[in-house]
């Protein structure tokens, strides 16, 4: 039944592309939409690189430079310590992208599907929605000399004074470390996403009529065609990587910054002219993150390439029993890692409600409010910009999501327009942006709440289409085809419909797109103009200063409303379908 109401269906779509009149473009709603999502996607992007290119060519007539130079490249060659950012930036970027990308594959290897990858998917949804900034500050103070771990481990001997060891570390690897438990979960959303596009079930079950075991088929199957799949998301997180500014300022080193963090410190600069040499940095770090890119996309095809052919050299199927033993340490070393997040996650809460925490306690010694009432007294505008700047972006990257979809189901897959879609992840924030504020300001418009809604919604539009999409692709579409035959029109299936037995992960989605609007620091930074504080921009001011727990406050409430919203999209009940009318 199902097969001849799609091919009616089929037949039915057929005749009226056959009866529409040639040499008309019909303008749906679907199709308008995707035009306005491609600007936006492209417009900021475009005019962002093009903004750099005037101003690095030592062109900027409001600062009194009317003429091209090489002032801006001398100056950006003269700064101290370039060397060394480079070095930061490239051991930070690249190691935290590899060990994000160990610990999906070890998932993939020994948790996707099973009970305890289940558990851990529910347990590293905190983590998921919690801000990069909350979590580096819980992680900084986890593991300082007098934090919680090494509290733990002297428990037993007594020890008075804790161990001096440098934290964060000259070379980048706290950073790199702190990136990695951070992105590890993004990718493994995405690795689950993309399973689920697979034949899992059916290619299993032929691998084992073939005497190869779960673990084997795993690696020798799976892997790959989840490792294709997933190659944008990796690029995603290795831009954002070496690109990061507000972890970078936690967990990196302070004396010698990476390259981002020093572009951000030049543009802030009380000397507008400082902007020029930032120009020529930006451009500069988003030519190093193509090129990194690059790199790895052919490392990561050769790779690809040799684990097909080793598996073509192999075919014989091996005993499972050391594969067993690999799966449990590799469940231990991710039960560890959620571990460890989670905690960072509590230390947080603790130190916002501790009056003093003295070393080597491992809970604080007196407890009170008076660190929440002193913070929120002066977080409350913060507080508000956060949660209704959230509201608004979240709201138009789900909407603009399903207008994607819908565009999507009239013309067959979309893959230039997925690209798109990523470009703003693939590109460093800390360049387009810079060139994206030059060219708004030069259309003569203001920094502010506008420019904000803009550069939120350039990064919350491709997450939130990428958590909708394993469900949107899963849905029974035979319900839609049975009532597109009873004569309802496509807006009112949709409606009535898909988007209404899609609640729970349109709710999801949407949450996932307010974590990431609530996470944003330098387009809240660049394009606000410092018109816009929010909870991020106040919690890295407050790190700066000498109170923890103000600081672990301000963390808290980053930290807090993301999960809220998320816990409650969990807790949204399956949608229905409309009622039948009874004529």
């Amino acid at each position: 039944m199902g097969a001849t109401l799609s091919q009616l269906t089929q037949w039915l779509a057929e005749r009226w592309r056959a009866e529409r009149p040639a040499g008309r473009l019909a303008l749906t709603p679907a199709r308008l939409l995707r035009w306005a999502v491609l600007l936006l996607l492209l417009g900021p992007t475009a005019l962002g690189l093009a903004g750099l290119v005037a101003p690095a060519l030592g062109l900027w007539p409001a600062l009194g430079f009317e003429e091209v130079s090489a002032i801006a490249w001398q100056r950006w060659w003269a700064l101290p310590g370039l060397a060394d950012g480079l070095r930061l930036t490239l051991v930070s970027g690249i190691g935290g992208t590899l060990l994000a990308v160990l610990l999906t594959m070890g998932w993939l290897a020994a948790a996707a599907g099973t009970r305890f990858g289940e558990r851990l998917e529910r347990l590293l949804a905190p983590v998921l929605a919690m801000p990069h900034l909350a979590l580096a500050l819980g992680l900084l103070w986890l593991a300082a000399p007098s934090g919680v771990l090494m509290r733990l481990l002297l428990a037993p001997f007594e020890v008075l004074a804790p161990a001096q060891y440098p934290l964060p570390d000259a070379h980048g690897i706290t950073l790199a470390l702190g990136l990695a438990l951070k992105e590890a979960p993004f990718l493994m959303l995405m690795a689950q996403t993309a399973l689920s596009r697979l034949p899992v079930t059916a290619q299993l079950q032929a691998g084992q009529a073939l005497g190869y075991s779960i673990p084997q088929l795993r690696w020798r199957i799976l892997m790959p065609q989840v490792m294709r799949a997933i190659a944008l998301p990796i690029g995603a997180v290795l831009a954002y990587s070496l690109a990061v500014v507000d972890v970078a300022q936690v967990l990196g080193p302070t004396r010698t910054p990476t390259l981002a963090v020093r572009l951000v410190e030049l543009w802030r600069d009380s000397d507008p002219s400082s902007r020029l040499p930032a120009s020529v940095g930006a451009l500069l770090l988003a030519l190093l993150v193509i090129v990194v890119m690059a790199l790895g996309a052919a490392v990561g095809r050769y790779l690809l390439n040799r684990h097909r052919d080793w598996v073509l050299d192999n075919p014989a199927p091996r005993a499972a029993v050391r594969k067993g033993q690999r799966g449990r340490v590799i469940r231990v070393l991710l039960g560890t890692v959620t571990a460890v997040s989670l905690l960072a996650f509590a230390v947080i809460a603790v130190q916002s409600l501790a009056r003093s925490w003295f070393f080597p306690s491992l809970l604080p010694a007196r407890w009170g409010l008076e660190s929440w009432q002193q913070a929120l007294s002066g977080l409350g505008g913060a507080f508000s910009n956060s949660l209704w700047l959230a509201v608004l972006v979240a709201t138009l990257a789900v909407m603009l999501s399903v207008a994607v979809f819908e565009r999507e189901r009239e013309v067959g897959r979309l893959r230039g327009f997925v690209v798109c879609l990523y470009l703003p992840l693939l590109l460093p924030q800390a360049s387009f942006l810079f060139g994206f504020q030059v060219g708004w300001l030069s259309l003569g418009a203001d920094p502010g709440w506008v420019g904000v809604v803009i550069g939120h919604l350039l990064f919350a539009l491709p997450y939130a289409w990428l958590t909708l999409a394993g469900p949107w692709a899963r849905f029974d579409v035979r319900l839609e085809q049975a009532a597109r035959l009873l004569g309802r029109s496509r807006l009112e299936v949709l409606i009535g419909i898909r988007l209404r037995l899609m609640l729970r992960p349109l709710a999801i989605s949407w949450a996932v797109a307010f974590a990431v609007s609530i996470a944003q620091y330098v387009p809240t930074v660049v394009l606000g103009g410092g018109r816009v504080p929010t909870l991020t921009t106040e919690t890295l001011a407050l790190a700066t200063g000498a109170d923890p727990r103000l600081t672990a406050v301000a963390a808290c409430l980053q930290a807090c409303l993301p999960l809220l919203i998320f816990l409650l999209a969990r807790a949204v009940p399956a949608g229905r379908a409309l009622a039948p009318i009874r004529g």
